[in-house]
Parts: C-alpha cells; structure tokens; sequence
C-alpha cells in the first residue's frame, strides 16, 4: 500500500515497543502519514533509534507505567486516538521446559500489557469520540508450533481479547483489531534462530512454511497496522489479519 501523507494528520498515535523491528518500522511508517508519534520503550537504550519521536519509558507489564503514560498523554497532547499494542517477546520452550516463573513473565509481558494498554487507552479515546487500537498477535496464535507454548498462548489470547475487545467499545466508536504475522525478519526471531540447536535447519524450515518463498520485513507488518488504525478500515472491527506470506494457508 503506498504512503498517504496526511492520513494520520494530527492523531496522536503510542506504539509500545517502539524501539526496533515492527515497533519502530510502524512508527516510522505512521509518521510519514502525518502522525504524532510517541514512542514507548522499556529503558534508554532505545532512545536513539526513536529521537525523530517523543518518547517515554513505559513498562508494559505495570499499571502504574501504564497510568503515567496516560497521564502524560492527556497533559501534553489532550489526549489518545491510536494505541498499537506491540511489545512483547518471543522465548522458546516446551511445556516441560517452561517453569511457572518463565510462564508468568511472558504472560505479563505479551497479553497482560495488551490488555493494561486497552483498558488505559479507552477512556482516553471515549473522550475524543472514538478511536482505534491494533494488537500484535501472532499467526502462532491461531495455527500453533512446536517450542512456543508459552508465546503461542499469550497470542491466541489476544485474538479473542481483541475481539470481545470490539463488541464491548464499538458503540464509542473504538475500533480494535489485531494482526497476525509469521516469520518477521527482526532481532525476536533471529534471536529464536540463534538460540536453537540447528539454526541454519531451524531457518530453512521456517522459509518452507511460507508459499511465498520467504521470511516478511517488519514494513509490510507496519503497512497493514497503519491501514487497520486508518479510517480506510473504518468499517473493520475485532479481525485477526495474517500477514504471513500464505503461512496459515498451507
């Protein structure tokens, strides 16, 4: 899809994880349409890579890192009309590998900041008369794989959150949806090949479950995340989007 430049005109828009990968590649994209962007990064090791943004630090698995992120958003620009829920983190392991400690802290991470972001960003978009919220699921959330019983459950989650997510605010005008990515080339997976036992088998299994021939690039996850926070998908709500180059197809 190509760049609209004045799409996002004027809409605040806070993408959490913001600092690398799909985070960083949809602010980069938004802004180019007109955004304000505020960037959410956990700690200032980020910081360079969104200068071009305001950003704060937001720790998605608190509440209170969640209300002062608010706060500061209705102090300094009135308020909220995007959130992109996007932080979270990919580990590997089995059931029997994954301890209750190792459980917890990806479900706080991935589902539980999703959700603390929703429920502190909706008031905030009530207020102005609408708005829209993109999730970052998973295409593991809705087919599953080997290694990420962990992960693949905090994804399925949050494609049935979004959706009970849209039936309770589309009267406010609050649009949520999600999207669905396969093999993303960014440091979360080459980091999950590099930590697997044969990386270069690992890598060319993951090549043989897309059609398309390939691993996506974090600008046509952030493409489809801008399309679903524009008016463009003004009559879309509590959708699962794939983008996985024909992964959930095969």
């Amino acid at each position: 899809m190509g760049i609209m430049t004045d799409r996002f005109k004027n809409k605040v828009v806070l993408i959490t994880g913001a600092g690398q990968g799909i985070g960083l590649a949809t602010a980069r994209r938004m802004a180019s349409e007109g955004a304000i962007i505020i960037a959410g990064i956990l700690d200032d090791t980020q910081a360079e890579a969104v200068n071009e943004y305001e950003a704060i630090k937001l720790d998605v698995r608190h509440e209170e890192s969640w209300i002062s992120a608010m706060d500061l958003l209705m102090k300094s620009h009135g308020g909220l009309d995007v959130l992109i829920n996007n932080a979270g983190i990919s580990p590997q392991a089995t059931a029997e590998e994954t301890t209750p400690e190792f459980w917890d802290e990806v479900m706080a991470i991935n589902l539980r900041g999703s959700f603390l972001g929703c429920q502190k960003a909706i008031p905030l978009m009530r207020k102005r008369g609408g708005g829209a919220i993109v999730n970052l699921a998973s295409i593991n959330g809705i087919r599953g794989n080997r290694r990420l019983v962990a992960y693949a459950a905090t994804k399925g989650a949050i494609v049935s959150m979004t959706m009970s997510l849209a039936l309770d605010h589309s009267q406010d005008n609050i649009r949520v949806n999600c999207v669905c990515p396969a093999t993303i080339d960014t440091a979360m997976a080459r980091g999950m090949m590099a930590e697997a036992p044969d990386p270069t088998l690992l890598e060319r299994q993951m090549l043989e479950k897309h059609p398309i021939g390939r691993i996506g690039q974090p600008e046509e996850v952030a493409s489809t995340i801008a399309f679903l926070a524009s008016e463009d998908a003004s009559f879309m709500t509590g959708l699962a989007i794939p983008v996985d180059g024909g992964r959930s197809i095969r």
